[in-house]
């Protein structure tokens, strides 16, 4: 966790570090400037309508809107977002597990990834032309376009094109923040995305509240929950399990290195954000898919209800159906989170949170670069029960890790179906927007710390002095 504040005011210090920065404030202003650029033919007036009647009917509107930053309810070249990318690259991690050739291209190092991001590129574009058209049919159904009849072609045309443009160009400022900015691009622009969200949020709760349309209650609740989901946020990511090394004596050359005791650090949370992030994308499909069969029935049809965050198919109906007259008050009230939707959300965030953490973390290598290397786990012998004692450890604390994701990321949506809570407010105390927001900042920041360190600034946790100092 930061302690030392103040040591933000080296980053102006140091040129190459400011550069770095201040490059990439401008790429994020670029991305929300464009957020801002309309889709050619588009009937905005019926497009508010439409959205307002959508917003709580389907993940496809609640999921693509917080990842495009409100692109999407406005409809914007970048309505898409980075989306298509973030469906690719799960498609192609996938993939890496049963294809023996993508495998090895992730064993290769640069060379391999290049060659990997560039097939997650090309098939970007091609998901982006395909969710382009399709967006285009939904408007069109839900007559939302200037065009049609005989110009509904030039529609389709011009909204897919434009619409995959958007994505390609929104894919190029992720990868240059990566490559000349500070931090990960491709989390930045989503989280900068969620926290466009935000003032707008805050501006309707507050005015729900002088209407009357919301409790009061729910401001000081609002609050703590909000405080206590970012807290345990932060120590869960920073969070790590030391397993105790111990090093031989080795000869150097001439030298003979003295062993000692080292720690190998495991974190609790090995994936980060990426489970709620890929889960998320992943529901988005379903939603994507009753829209554009539905025919522009509200929701999308039986597939829509059936996927929605509001699904009326969940336990405390089929309850209600089987017993009439049982009393369904109090924590019954619970029951109607069990639905299609956090029950699907909450199994696909556990399961990539393990898919993800064997991807990144193989326990063989590091037996065998521990081996290699003369360092030994205590009371483990070196080798296969070496790597069985550290993939023993890893399971159980990714269940820990895995249990917490689950607990933040459905905790607003259990607020909002079971009691009402509104999404405006439910997406302030946790929820996939503040586990990704809270993770790209922690990592952002501990990229600049690193920076500072490098040139001998103090870093956010060497608070010696009330005031950050040069050494």
């Amino acid at each position: 966790m930061i302690k030392n504040v103040g040591a933000l005011a080296n980053v102006l210090k140091i040129r190459d570090l400011r550069d770095k920065v201040f490059y990439t404030l401008a790429i994020l202003a670029i991305y929300r400037l464009g957020a801002h650029i309309p889709v050619p033919f588009v009937d905005r007036g019926e497009l508010a309508n439409f959205v307002e009647r959508q917003r709580a009917a389907s993940g496809l509107f609640q999921v693509v809107s917080l990842f495009s930053g409100k692109a999407f309810e406005q409809m914007s070249v970048f309505a898409l977002g980075i989306m298509p990318y973030i469906s690719v690259s799960i498609i192609l991690q996938v993939l890496a597990v049963v294809i023996p050739r993508l495998q090895k291209l992730q064993q290769e190092g640069v060379l391999g990834q290049r060659k990997i991001n560039r097939w997650t590129r090309v098939g970007t574009i091609f998901l982006g032309a395909f969710q382009g058209f399709g967006l285009g049919l939904v408007l069109l159904q839900n007559n939302l376009t200037y065009f049609r009849g005989e110009l509904a072609g030039l529609f389709l045309f011009t909204t897919m094109m434009t619409l995959t443009a958007g994505c390609a160009f929104v894919m190029w400022l992720g990868e240059r923040i990566t490559d000349k900015g500070i931090g990960n691009g491709i989390s930045l622009i989503i989280a900068v995305g969620i926290m466009a969200h935000y003032p707008s949020d805050a501006s309707l709760i507050l005015n729900q509240m002088r209407t009357g349309n919301t409790p009061y209650i729910w401001a000081p609740i609002l609050v703590v929950l909000f405080v206590i989901s970012t807290v345990a946020i932060i120590l869960i990511q920073d969070g790590t399990r030391r397993i105790p090394m111990q090093h031989a004596k080795r000869v150097v050359g001439r030298r003979v290195m003295s062993g000692g005791t080292n720690y190998l650090p495991l974190k609790v949370n090995t994936a980060g954000v990426i489970p709620v992030i890929f889960s998320s994308a992943l529901l988005s499909f379903p939603s994507f898919i009753a829209s554009y069969l539905g025919g522009g029935q509200p929701g999308g049809g039986f597939l829509g209800n059936f996927f929605a965050l509001q699904s009326p198919y969940n336990l405390y109906t089929l309850i209600q159906y089987w017993y009439p007259g049982f009393d369904m008050g109090g924590a019954f009230l619970l029951l109607k989170s069990f639905n299609m939707h956090i029950v699907a959300f909450s199994l696909l965030t556990g399961f990539f949170c393990y898919f993800y953490t064997a991807v990144v973390f193989n326990p063989d290598d590091v037996a065998n670069n521990l081996k290699k290397g003369g360092s030994f786990i205590p009371g483990r012998r070196p080798g296969k029960p070496t790597s069985e004692y550290i993939d023993y450890v890893l399971t159980r604390i990714t269940t820990v890790g895995a249990i917490f994701l689950v607990s933040i990321a459905v905790l607003p949506q259990i607020l909002e179906v079971s009691f009402r809570m509104p999404y405006a407010a439910a997406s302030f105390v946790g929820g996939t927007g503040l586990i990704i927001v809270v993770g790209v900042l922690l990592d952002t920041l501990k990229q600049i710390e690193s920076q500072l360190l490098m040139r001998h600034y103090e870093g956010f946790a060497l608070r010696k002095t009330s005031f950050a100092r040069w050494r």
